[in-house]
């Protein structure tokens, strides 16, 4: 019983986590350079030869692209009201 307590008060005196530093803030312009870069990407793959992971990208771009105008339509209407 007597190294329980003795724990508990050792974590006492423990410090305490640092705080954490807020995560940076992604734009939607960060998010647009990151996807023309990886859009430079599958057309080199396609020049590759590598046709079929140039498509997988680009399908996942096509997607990304999408969801990033649902939240650019859901900010804008946030604005609006």
């Amino acid at each position: 019983m007597r190294q329980i307590v003795n724990d508990l008060q050792m974590n006492d005196r423990m410090p305490k986590k640092p705080p954490q530093l807020p995560a940076p803030t992604t734009t939607a312009a960060d998010i647009e350079r990151s996807i023309q870069a990886l859009n430079k990407m599958a057309e080199r793959l396609w020049g590759d030869g590598r046709e079929a992971e140039a498509k997988a990208l680009l399908d996942a771009l096509d997607a990304l692209n999408r969801a990033l105008d649902r939240i650019r339509i859901g900010e804008s209407r946030r604005v609006l009201h």
